[in-house]
């Protein structure tokens, strides 16, 4: 695989150079290995954000927190519905 890092691209080169010194590997171990924690940090970000125990604030505070502007920006949204009529 290639990746394009000229012109408005240069950026790629740092980010990919970043990864590798954070997982302390080469650059093409630091891709998989982002890549892979990235699928599975989001299913437990999920998970914790789909629990019933947890208020809509503190899941909105907790998404806020985990929020990365423009890459990873998670949602909460609660529904409720509301009946009327029946039997009273």
């Amino acid at each position: 695989m290639r990746i394009r890092e000229d012109g408005k691209h240069t950026h790629r080169s740092d980010t990919i150079e970043q990864a590798a010194e954070f997982w302390g590997c080469n650059k093409t171990t630091a891709l998989m290995r982002s890549a892979d924690f990235a699928r599975r940090i989001d299913t437990g970000i999920r998970a914790v954000l789909g629990r019933d125990d947890l208020t809509v604030t503190q899941k909105r505070e907790i998404a806020e927190t985990l929020t990365i502007p423009g890459t990873y920006e998670p949602v909460v949204e609660e529904t409720v519905a509301v009946e009327q009529g029946g039997d009273r």
